[in-house]
């Protein structure tokens, strides 16, 4: 019982902003149900009566609310949440719901009772039957037995979309979970393709320049820090990428010397945007091994970013184009990194691949938020 009481108390000190939301428009429809019910009451020329019932009708609110959080919420995420095939668990779950209805019923009685809102509690009613008026008379246990109903049905319907709004925001985690892991695991795909591209530069730089081949290796040491840390985290903003590209580049430039020449417009408000960690350092990768090294003579790759609309920025990567690379690509680096693009911003981008006689390009337009 300790240990119940103990948790309870803990998920009653949490709580998501959806839970809020939910919970404010339940005293809202609570509020004007009641007012609804009360109508003939307020319209009472007495000002007095009808304040009374307002007060009352706020502290049957309030007290709905601290029922709904810290008597039921618990129950529900510790005992039906994941367990709703239970027939026992369901039993004795719909018994402590008949329970606290009676207890919510009990608590308004004994509202009425105070010397203030004494006349706001209702023990006759009066209705006319052929032309005759009928009076009926409730006694305090009928009362509350019909405020414990009326109590369940509130409580019930509460707890039906609390479970099914649960279960939902489960599966939606669920979703986001694997969703996740697929990302983590095409990111961890890049790595050795990387790394290998990294190593054969250097490699060509040891019996060239060995003072630029250790500053290559510094460089290189750096960059893998960095892409570790990006692994942490699948996803980068655009500045982060570009950070990690550039180490690239400035390895690829003292391999490639005057055959790589680079144009960068990146825009300021583009800096922010997410992405697929290492989308940058792909595109470029793959614009440098089949588009300029394969040639000998000069080369340029170009990396652009720039907000079209409210709601649309692009991103492109192009690259010269002359002979045919000797590396048969499979073109897995780009399924992969437009496979990760869905998986994190949707169906909603558009990628294409434009290639010319002399120029290749890889151009996506990404939603801007």
């Amino acid at each position: 019982m300790s240990d119940f009481l103990s948790r309870a108390v803990e998920l009653s000190s949490r709580f998501s902003r959806a839970y809020l939301l939910g919970q404010l428009i339940f005293i809202t429809l609570f509020f004007a149900s009641y007012l609804v019910m009360m109508q003939p009451f307020l319209e009472i020329q007495n000002n007095n009566i009808a304040s009374r019932f307002l007060i009352r009708g706020l502290i049957d609110g309030a007290s709905s609310l601290l029922i709904t959080h810290l008597l039921l919420r618990p129950v529900l995420k510790l005992y039906l949440v994941n367990t709703t095939k239970k027939l026992l668990t369901l039993s004795w779950s719909f018994l402590y719901l008949i329970a606290v209805s009676l207890f919510w019923s009990g608590i308004s009685m004994l509202t009425a009772k105070l010397e203030l809102l004494k006349t706001t509690q209702i023990d006759t009613v009066s209705f006319n039957h052929q032309n005759q008026q009928v009076l009926m008379e409730f006694s305090q246990f009928n009362q509350w037995l019909l405020g414990g109903f009326n109590s369940l049905i509130v409580l019930l319907g509460w707890s039906l979309i609390y479970l099914f709004w649960h279960n939902l925001q489960q599966k939606k985690q669920l979703q986001q979970q694997m969703q996740q892991a697929q990302i983590q695991q095409l990111t961890y795909q890049l790595s050795p393709h990387f790394l290998f591209n990294a190593l054969n530069s250097i490699r060509a730089l040891i019996f060239e320049n060995q003072q630029q081949a250790a500053q290559t290796v510094t460089q290189l040491s750096e960059l893998l820090r960095i892409h570790l840390q990006t692994q942490m985290r699948p996803v980068a903003v655009l500045a982060e990428e570009w950070q990690t590209a550039e180490f690239y580049l400035q390895i690829e430039q003292v391999r490639l010397e005057r055959r790589l020449a680079t144009h960068i417009e990146l825009a300021d408000d583009c800096l922010t945007q997410k992405l697929p960690a290492l989308t940058l350092l792909t595109l470029i990768e793959n614009a440098i091994k089949h588009g300029i090294s394969p040639n000998a003579e000069p080369g340029w790759l170009k990396v652009k970013a720039e907000k079209i609309s409210h709601s649309l920025w692009v991103l492109s990567v192009s690259n010269s184009y002359k002979a045919a690379s000797p590396f048969k690509g499979t073109g897995s680096s780009l399924a992969n990194l437009q496979q990760r693009l869905q998986l994190q911003l949707g169906d909603s981008i558009r990628c294409q691949q434009i290639k010319t006689e002399h120029q290749f390009e890889v151009r996506m337009e990404l939603p801007y938020v």
